[in-house]
């Protein structure tokens, strides 16, 4: 444990601690609505933004994030979902000091007065296939309906991917966290989270 702690320091890879604990920070007061939550008065359990780091240093927020939370805004107006999991951690570029859910959060609340109770931010994941596993393991976690459909936005490209991306999940995480439900339109698909999604793997030190 020493040797892996030493080696994640070295490497600025300490990331997977980033706001922890959330049920105290960032995500308290989302949490503390879920228990509150009607999930019969909505479609879908949750719209989770799939993450778009900026390419370029000293930018917090990608015009493609923006756009993708303004999407998922839209949809939880139109009270599609209780809740809005904007999930992405410090990717790109390297040692960048922004994290893409907690900026799309600030975007969410700043721009289109979306309350902080009905945003849960999943800091951790590095690439689409963490996307969905720590967003799934969150539902879990916190009493989600997990049997009804959530859904997912992101661009078209990006879906055309997800719709692809199980041997990527088999190959780097061991296990498939989603199931995909129906391609609702270029930007939106629905997914139910699995509970293969819980497993930690023992090798991989910035699983959180």
């Amino acid at each position: 444990m020493a040797a892996v702690k030493a080696l994640l320091d070295v490497n600025d890879r300490r990331q997977s601690i980033d706001y922890e604990p959330l049920c105290s920070t960032e995500n308290r007061k989302a949490y503390t609505q879920v228990s509150q939550t009607e999930w019969n008065n909505y479609p879908y359990t949750a719209i989770l933004v799939l993450g778009a780091g900026p390419e370029e240093p000293n930018v917090s927020i990608s015009p493609e994030g923006k756009l993708r939370s303004a999407y998922a805004a839209m949809m939880y107006r139109q009270h599609q979902a209780p809740f809005i999991i904007v999930s992405g951690g410090r990717v790109h570029p390297y040692h960048t000091p922004y994290n893409e859910a907690f900026e799309m959060k600030k975007y969410l609340m700043d721009v289109w007065q979306i309350p902080e109770s009905a945003i849960i931010i999943e800091p951790h994941a590095r690439h689409t296939t963490t996307n969905f596993r720590n967003a799934a393991r969150i539902m879990f976690r916190n009493g989600f309906p997990v049997e009804k459909a959530a859904v997912v936005t992101s661009s078209f490209s990006h879906l055309n991917f997800v719709e692809g991306m199980d041997s990527r999940c088999l190959r780097e995480l061991g296990y498939v966290p989603y199931r995909l439900g129906k391609r609702l339109n270029e930007r939106m698909m629905e997914f139910f989270p699995l509970q293969e999604s819980l497993i930690i793997q023992p090798t991989e030190p910035i699983d959180p």
